[in-house]
């Protein structure tokens, strides 16, 4: 846990800190204000997760709430986004594993929504699976898995998925210790003719209860 915070949180953090900059220098106060403070309400949620393994659902969805309008305003909102959460979930008692969905939204926009030439659109979804399980569904409509690597092969300089290889060690960690296992599948999306549409995520991510 804390080797995934050290790689999430200073790169973000430096990256939304220049971006703040960037409305500063352009005068654009407004915009300035509107990302300092969803910036500032991300960090307060991270502190306060920082020491636990299991949250709320209500503080996870918060956190991927305020990250993704973060990341969409520092693209320009080069994407939309659609947050949807099962009315069958009481996001309030549910806890889940802290850290485990971050990873795959971040993947999703860095290598699939800001690829492409026109602009995407990222889908989180939350349901039930089962009395003990939910399923959650990261779906972008960006380049795909493959088009992704031929342009990561090509720069000079390779961002490395520090944060997904981490939350996958995490997960097989998870299911040593944990009587209901954590899944992870990842579909390429395509046309009947084969053309990429994009990639999704699927978790389906044990539950607690916050009785327990």
């Amino acid at each position: 846990m804390t080797i995934l915070r050290s790689q999430m949180n200073p790169h973000f953090i430096f990256n939304s800190l220049n971006s703040i900059q960037k409305y500063i220098l352009k005068n654009d106060s407004f915009a300035a204000s509107q990302y300092l403070t969803k910036f500032s309400k991300l960090i307060r949620l991270i502190l306060d997760h920082s020491n636990q393994n299991y949250i709320l659902l209500s503080s996870e969805v918060e956190l991927l709430k305020l990250y993704i309008e973060i990341e969409a305003l520092r693209f320009d909102n080069q994407f939309e986004y659609e947050l949807n959460l099962d009315k069958a979930l009481n996001d309030e008692t549910i806890q889940i594993p802290s850290m485990i969905i971050q990873p795959y939204i971040e993947n999703a926009i860095w290598h699939g929504l800001l690829h492409k030439e026109t602009k995407g659109k990222l889908t989180l979804d939350v349901v039930r699976f089962d009395e003990n399980n939910i399923k959650v569904l990261v779906t972008d409509d960006g380049v795909g898995r493959q088009k992704a690597q031929e342009l990561k092969s090509k720069q000079v300089l390779k961002k490395k998925s520090y944060g997904l290889q981490i939350t996958e060690d995490r997960i097989s960690i998870l299911n040593r210790t944990q009587s209901s296992k954590t899944t992870l599948k990842i579909h390429d999306l395509k046309d009947e003719n084969g053309n990429p549409l994009g990639t999704q995520v699927e978790l389906i991510i044990p539950i607690q209860t916050i009785n327990e």
